[in-house]
């Protein structure tokens, strides 16, 4: 995994694993009280947001904030709880 970009995460807003989903996270929102979850889907090897637009248009400015790609793009990065 030497290479990689990596992701620094609060330890405790890492989340478990799910069937579908890894590297599971919770994100503040900036405009809002509200949590999002930004995580690596299994499969496609691409991230995801559970926030509207992720959701409508598979585009956020958490991914984005990040450096991780939107359209279903797989990318690797390496994510290290702090």
């Amino acid at each position: 995994m030497n290479g990689l970009p990596t992701i620094r995460v609060a330890e405790n807003a890492i989340l478990p694993d799910n069937d579908q989903w890894h590297f599971r996270f919770e994100i503040k929102s900036e405009s809002s009280d509200k949590m999002y979850v930004v995580s690596q889907n299994k499969k496609g090897r691409f991230w995801g947001c559970s926030c509207p637009g992720w959701k409508a248009h598979r585009h956020c400015k958490h991914l984005k904030a990040m450096g991780l790609p939107g359209d279903n793009k797989p990318f690797e990065t390496k994510v290290i709880g702090e």
